[in-house]
């Protein structure tokens, strides 16, 4: 299986699903970025949106990165702000 299928077969559960390594690297992101504020971010594996959400508050705009169309869809179903744009 290529990876980009199962990160697209993920997507519907990957929010739901206890995963570790997911859940340090969104503190380890929030701890090392909390004082700084940013014009522009680019997120590459932006996944179902988890720091994109958090990322709206810390930069004018988002440029939000993922090679899987699926788990990209679950992050634009979520994020309706007008400083993200989305790329596959």
């Amino acid at each position: 299986m290529k990876i980009k299928d199962a990160y697209n077969i993920w997507s519907s559960i990957y929010d739901s699903n206890e995963n570790n390594t997911r859940d340090l690297e969104a503190r380890s992101l929030r701890e090392t970025l909390e004082g700084l504020i940013f014009d522009n971010c680019l997120e590459l594996g932006c996944g179902t949106g988890k720091n994109t959400e958090w990322l709206v508050a810390k930069a004018r705009q988002i440029t939000s990165v993922d090679f899987s169309p699926e788990m990209l869809a679950k992050t634009i179903e979520k994020i309706k702000s007008p400083k993200v744009e989305f790329v596959e």
